[in-house]
């Protein structure tokens, strides 16, 4: 499968053989040249000595000497004679020259080969894990088609294909999470539209209801008549709440509200949110306090800083029993400037503290008409600003959220 479907290895192992059958022809040639400088030296030497001994015999015919170097006996002739002057066959390279020509090219030819096979062999065996890996990577990716996002890292060693099995393995991450998202996107979606719908349909439907009153009951008492309409304005005001803080949300996620920067008088602006809120304190007997420092300003967007506020001290009075009082605490220092809204209230339990801030999340305590996504708004809003809110509850004593935007 490697070979017939890996073309880039074929044509690395085509190179590799062209390459060592150069070198080998190249090597072969290179013996067979030095070779034959060798027999020249030897065939120099011979003439040489040929030269010698016809000038010590010069009567000796030259074409004898030529006849006995070319007899086919000349290698049976006893070689005892030289032996007795020291002179052996093996001193003498002249005698064995061509068995060691053929010894070499030989030897060297094996070795040429042998050392082709395995090179040969080991790029196959790195050539054969690498596709294995490679196919596991496949594999893999395969997998994350499917949804499947379990990697095995144990085998995990120092190589090009780790380092890309390593940033596949942040890829997979990255993509488990969006996934996770996804999915938890969805199904926070999907409750919403579901809380959503039942939080418009049921003042509706009692709006409706109230309105087949009205209109079958022409003789209805006045009393009663100013109740139904008092409660159709009530569910109604509800509703275009609802719409309105929906609206205010949903422009935030599309990142279409641009927060201002500008100066805010702390002071002046509580005072607002106490107006504002000066009908509902007075109706439960709740009185507003501020305590802390005056005269601290800070930067931000108060408009909608405001509404933050206005919120939790709504949020405050709703919670408190009648005559008791709500605290804005104002606090400011180098690094933030901190407003804590606290009141006196049954408080939060530590469980529902960490949802208190979902959207469309409601506490046990919460009024029947409550939609539950007061407090995430005023979450989304400090945080654009550069700031946190948090939450601190004591069952039965008292209820602190405190918003610290930070100084940049």
């Amino acid at each position: 499968m490697m070979w017939g479907t890996n073309k880039s290895f074929q044509k690395c192992i085509i190179m590799i053989v062209i390459v060592m059958v150069i070198i080998t022809a190249a090597w072969n040639f290179s013996i067979q040249q030095t070779m034959q400088e060798m027999s020249d030296g030897y065939y120099n030497v011979i003439a040489v000595l040929l030269e010698n001994v016809k000038k010590q015999y010069p009567d000796f015919e030259e074409e004898r000497w030529i006849e006995i170097l070319n007899k086919n006996e000349l290698e049976k002739i006893d070689g005892h004679m030289l032996e007795r002057y020291g002179i052996f066959p093996q001193d003498m390279p002249i005698l064995s020259q061509g068995r060691y020509q053929k010894e070499i090219l030989i030897v060297s030819n094996f070795l040429l080969i042998f050392l082709c096979i395995g090179i040969l062999l080991l790029i196959w065996l790195y050539q054969r894990r690498r596709d294995k890996k490679i196919g596991e990577l496949t594999s893999y990716i395969r997998k994350i088609e499917q949804g499947i996002y379990a990697l095995e890292m144990e085998d995990n060693k120092e190589d090009e294909l780790s380092g890309l099995k390593n940033e596949l393995y942040k890829v997979t991450i990255m993509l488990k999470k969006a996934a996770e998202q996804s999915s938890s996107g969805k199904k926070a979606l999907a409750d919403s539209v579901s809380d959503i719908s039942h939080q418009l349909k049921t003042p509706l439907t009692s709006c409706l209801v109230l309105l087949d009153n009205l209109s079958e009951s022409e003789h209805m008492e006045e009393a009663t008549r100013r109740k139904f309409l008092s409660e159709i304005t009530r569910q109604i005001t509800n509703v275009n709440w609802l719409v309105v803080t929906l609206l205010k949300l949903s422009r935030m996620d599309a990142g279409v509200i641009e927060f201002e920067k500008n100066i805010i008088y702390v002071d002046s602006m509580l005072e607002e949110v106490f107006e504002n809120l000066a009908l509902m304190a007075e109706w439960k007997q709740i009185q507003l306090n501020k305590q802390g420092m005056s005269n601290v300003v800070m930067y931000g967007d108060k408009h909608w800083i405001k509404e933050a506020i206005t919120n939790l001290v709504k949020n405050a009075i709703e919670h408190s029993p009648m005559d008791r009082q709500v605290i804005v605490h104002v606090d400011d220092n180098t690094v933030y400037t901190a407003i804590s809204v606290i009141d006196f209230g049954k408080g939060i339990s530590p469980k529902e503290q960490k949802h208190i801030f979902e959207r469309f999340y409601r506490s046990s305590t919460a009024k029947e008409d409550s939609v539950g996504i007061g407090l995430a708004l005023c979450k989304e809003i400090v945080e654009r600003q550069n700031g946190y809110i948090t939450v601190s509850s004591e069952e039965d004593k008292k209820t602190t959220f405190l918003i610290k935007f930070l100084k940049s």
